[in-house]
C-alpha cells in the first residue's frame, strides 16, 4: 500500500476527482521554478510523436521527453515530462495525459528551471527551456490512474510545454503511459510509481521502452 508523505511538499497535492489551478480546483498548480532538491537522474526516454486522426491525417507531430529522478530530499521518485510540437503540425496540443499512478500521492506542478543541464549531458534527456513555452492551466486526476494537464492556451506549432513535474511518495518504477492530445491521441511509453518491482525492471526500461518502441495511436 503506498504510503502518505511525510510532508507536503506544495499545495499542489492532488487525489481522485480534484484539480490543481484556478478556483473551484482544491489546489495550487505551482511553478517550482527552482528545484534544489532535484535528486539523482534513473531513467529517461525520448519518442518523437505522431498524431493521427480518424480520417487517416497525421495532423501533430513533436517530440516526447519523460524522465524520473529520486529526490535527495525525499528518497522519493519525481516523474518529469515535456512535450514540443513541430513547426509543421497542422494541431496545437490541448491537453498531456499520464496513466499508472494508482493510489500514490501525487504533488503536481511544472518548473522553469533547466532541469538537466547542457544539451547532450550523458544519460540525459534534453528538456529544454528555450524557445516558445507554454504553461499548463490546470492538473487533475479524473481517475484513480490518471494525471491529465490541461493547456487552457493550447501548445502551438514550434512551441512546446514548461517541464509538467508529479511528484510521489513511491520508491520504485515501472512502465506507464503518457498520451499527447488534441484532434487525434497518440500515447507512448514513459513511467510510472509502483509497489513492487517488475522483473528485469531496472536497466530495461530506458532500451525497453525504445524495444515496446510502439505506440499506440488512439483515434478520436
Amino acid at each position: 500500500m503506498a504510503a502518505a508523505l511525510a510532508a507536503p511538499l506544495s499545495a499542489g497535492i492532488i487525489t481522485t476527482g480534484q484539480c490543481a489551478g484556478p478556483s473551484p480546483c482544491t489546489a495550487t498548480l505551482d511553478n517550482w521554478s527552482s528545484i534544489s532538491n532535484l535528486g539523482t537522474f534513473l531513467d529517461g526516454v525520448t519518442h518523437n510523436v505522431s498524431g493521427v486522426n480518424n480520417e487517416g491525417e497525421t495532423v501533430f507531430t513533436g517530440v516526447l521527453r519523460a524522465a524520473v529522478y529520486r529526490s535527495t530530499v525525499s528518497n522519493r521518485l519525481d516523474f518529469y515530462y515535456q512535450y514540443f510540437n513541430n513547426a509543421s503540425s497542422l494541431d496545437s496540443i490541448s491537453q498531456i495525459q499520464m496513466e499508472k499512478f494508482g493510489a500514490f500521492t501525487t504533488d503536481v506542478g511544472f518548473t522553469s528551471q533547466d532541469i538537466d543541464g547542457t544539451a547532450g549531458s550523458a544519460g540525459k534527456v534534453n528538456f529544454s527551456q528555450t524557445g516558445t513555452l507554454q504553461n499548463p492551466s490546470q492538473a487533475r486526476r479524473p481517475n484513480t490512474n490518471t494525471v491529465l494537464f490541461d493547456f487552457s492556451t493550447a501548445i502551438a506549432p514550434n512551441a512546446q510545454s514548461r517541464i509538467l513535474v508529479i511528484r510521489t511518495n513511491a520508491t520504485v518504477y515501472t512502465a506507464g503511459t503518457t498520451t499527447v492530445v488534441n484532434g487525434a491521441s497518440a500515447t507512448y511509453a514513459t513511467f510510472a510509481p509502483t509497489d513492487i518491482p517488475e522483473p528485469a525492471t531496472f536497466g530495461i526500461l530506458g532500451a525497453g521502452l525504445i524495444a515496446l518502441g510502439l505506440v499506440r495511436r488512439q483515434r478520436v
